[in-house]
C-alpha cells in the first residue's frame, strides 16, 4: 500500500522513533511562519473541515501497524501543516486508541486551542506540544505570519484552561530567531506565561533546517541565556542533542509585572 498520509518511522529529538501523521495537504496552516521547514504556507486559514478523510489516514494506519516490525515510540501528528484545522483529529486519535498502545503525540502551533472543541479533541493524547514564541502581539505576528484572526493573549489563556483539563503530558516549545524574539524582555514575558500554563515540558529550539524565509539561528551559548532567563526547567533542543539547563533564580518583581 503507497502511504499519502503517514510518513517514516523517523528519529526525533524529542520523541524517540515516531511515525508522522498528516492530517491537512501541504501546506494548509494557521501561520506561516517564517522558519518552518516545510515550506510557505499555501492556504492561510483557521477553518476547521475534514480536508483529508479521516477514514482514508485510518486505513493507511491500520495496514502500516498490520506489516511493521519497527519499534515506534509514538504516532505524532504533525506533517505538512496545523492538525488541529482536521474537524476529526479527535475521532481520529479515539479509533488509533483501538488499534494500538503506542503513544499519541499532537504537535500544534496552539492556534486554535482557544476553541471548545480543539481542547475536547486533544484531550485523548498522550502527549500535546503548543509553540509559543512570543507573549506580545507584534513579535507573535513576526515570526508567525499568522491568520489576522489570532491573538496571542487568547492563545496564551486557551492554553491555561487546557491545561486544567488535560491530564497527559503538556509541552511547550519555543522557537528562537535571531533579531525576532531573542529579546531578554520577550523571555521575561515567556517566564510569566509559563508560570500560568505550569507545562510539564519545555523546549527551547532555533533554526536548524532550511526554512520557508531566510532567517539566522542562534548560538548554543545565546539559547543557554534564553533558557536560564525562561527558567522552568526549561531544555534547548539543539542539533542531535537534548542539554538541561540550571534554571535562573534571580527575577526580580518589575519583570514579574511586566506585561504578557
Amino acid at each position: 500500500m503507497a502511504y499519502r498520509y503517514i510518513y517514516g518511522p523517523i528519529t526525533s529529538r524529542r520523541l524517540g522513533v515516531s511515525l508522522g501523521v498528516t492530517t491537512v495537504p501541504h501546506k494548509v496552516c494557521s501561520f506561516n511562519c517564517i522558519y518552518c521547514e516545510v515550506g510557505k504556507t499555501t492556504l492561510l486559514t483557521t477553518e476547521r473541515k475534514e480536508y483529508i478523510p479521516a477514514e482514508a489516514i485510518l486505513e493507511e494506519l491500520k495496514d502500516f501497524l498490520s506489516k511493521n516490525t519497527t519499534k515506534i515510540d509514538h504516532i505524532t501528528f504533525s506533517g505538512l501543516g496545523e492538525p488541529t484545522l482536521h474537524i476529526r483529529l479527535g475521532y481520529i486519535i479515539k479509533e488509533i486508541k483501538k488499534m494500538t498502545n503506542i503513544p499519541i503525540a499532537v504537535l500544534s502551533n496552539g492556534s486554535l486551542i482557544t476553541r471548545d472543541d480543539v481542547k475536547m479533541d486533544l484531550l485523548n493524547a498522550d502527549i500535546v506540544k503548543f509553540t509559543l514564541n512570543a507573549t506580545d502581539q507584534e513579535t507573535y505576528e513576526k515570526i508567525s505570519l499568522n491568520h489576522p484572526d489570532i491573538k496571542v493573549q487568547d492563545v496564551i489563556s486557551g492554553i491555561v484552561e487546557f491545561r486544567k483539563m488535560f491530564t497527559h503530558e503538556l509541552w511547550i516549545e519555543i522557537l528562537l530567531v535571531k533579531g525576532i524574539n531573542n529579546t531578554i524582555q520577550n523571555y521575561l514575558n515567556l517566564y510569566n506565561a509559563l508560570s500560568m500554563i505550569k507545562p510539564d515540558k519545555i523546549h527551547i529550539n532555533t533554526v536548524i533546517r532550511a526554512p520557508a524565509y531566510k532567517v539566522e539561528p542562534l548560538s548554543f551559548a545565546e539559547l543557554l541565556e534564553a533558557s536560564r532567563i525562561i527558567n522552568h526547567g526549561s531544555k534547548i533542543i539543539y542539533k542531535k542533542g537534548t542539554t538541561r539547563v540550571a534554571p535562573q533564580t534571580e527575577i526580580s518583581t518589575s519583570s514579574l509585572n511586566s506585561n504578557i
